[in-house]
Parts: C-alpha cells; sequence; structure tokens
C-alpha cells in the first residue's frame, strides 16, 4: 500500500467522497446535506447519512478482518475505508489504486472497522 498526501478542504469524510468522486468539497457538503435532511439526522458525519451516500454512489460494503490498513490486499478499484485507532479516534480514508490518499501517513496503522468497494 502506498500512500499520498491529500489535503482537501473539509474533514475526513468530504475529503475522502470528494477524493473518490472527483466532486468539490461544496458539492459533496450539499448532497450529504440533503440525506441529513431526508433522514432527520442531525448532522451529515452520522454513519447512516455518509453509508447511504455511498450505496447510493453504488459503493458496497465487504467483509474484512480486524486489521490495520497498511495490510490491506486490495485490488485497484475505489475504496473509502472507515478505521479507528483502537481508543476513541474514528476515521473514513479514500484507498485508490493501492494509494492511501491523507493529510498524514499516520492512517496506514489505523484498525479497519468497514471496507466500501465501488461496484463498478
Amino acid at each position: 500500500m502506498k500512500y499520498k498526501e491529500y489535503t482537501a478542504e473539509g474533514n475526513c469524510i468530504i475529503r475522502t467522497f470528494a477524493k473518490l468522486f472527483n466532486k468539490s468539497s461544496k458539492e459533496i457538503y450539499n448532497e450529504l446535506f440533503e440525506i441529513t435532511k431526508k433522514q432527520n439526522r442531525e448532522d451529515y458525519t452520522d454513519i447512516e447519512v455518509w453509508e447511504e451516500y455511498l450505496f447510493k454512489n453504488n459503493y458496497k460494503k465487504i467483509d474484512n478482518e480486524e486489521t490495520k490498513i497498511n495490510q490491506l490486499e486490495l485490488d485497484n478499484s475505489k475504496y473509502a475505508v472507515f478505521c479507528w485507532d483502537k481508543k476513541d479516534y474514528y476515521h473514513i480514508v479514500p484507498i485508490i489504486n493501492n494509494t492511501l490518499y491523507d493529510k498524514t501517513d499516520k492512517s496506514l496503522e489505523l484498525y479497519v472497522l468497514r471496507i466500501y468497494k465501488n461496484n463498478n
């Protein structure tokens, strides 16, 4: 797994989706906000909101064993990986063609909670 620095505007959800869908941070925020309203949620950071966004955009949840991101063996597809530090820090990152895009390479050491793979 390679790492490439990626510092788009917004939190990790906005950055991940902007990278995966090649859209601006503002476009992603607006689309997530619509789902938030539809679901009657308080915030787009609720997992149900951003997960619906992924499903709506042809991503599926795939099984995984608890492992660190740097130990994943992925094909050359697009992924959103929901991860954590096994304490209180939760994060989501894009992986495209086996390259993780994030502000820091420390994300490679986070533990995988869920993997979403593009169906295209």
